[in-house]
């Protein structure tokens, strides 16, 4: 009964962490992870426009 009690946290850390890279390796192989900055770059285009259309405009004699 000790014996689990030592070892049995760190037996489920174990299975845990090659549970949560087994995840990782088919995300990948699956194409999750593709195309994930396509998305982050649109918003930042969309920004940058929404930020240009808001600035005030300058007269040629200011």
């Amino acid at each position: 009964m000790t014996d689990f009690e030592v070892i049995g946290p760190y037996l489920v850390a174990l299975l845990m962490s090659i549970g949560a890279l087994c995840i990782f390796i088919w995300g990948v192989l699956s194409g999750a992870f593709s195309g994930a900055d396509d998305a982050a770059l649109r918003f930042y285009r969309k920004e940058m426009e929404n930020d240009r259309a808001d600035e005030p405009v300058k007269r040629a004699g200011e």
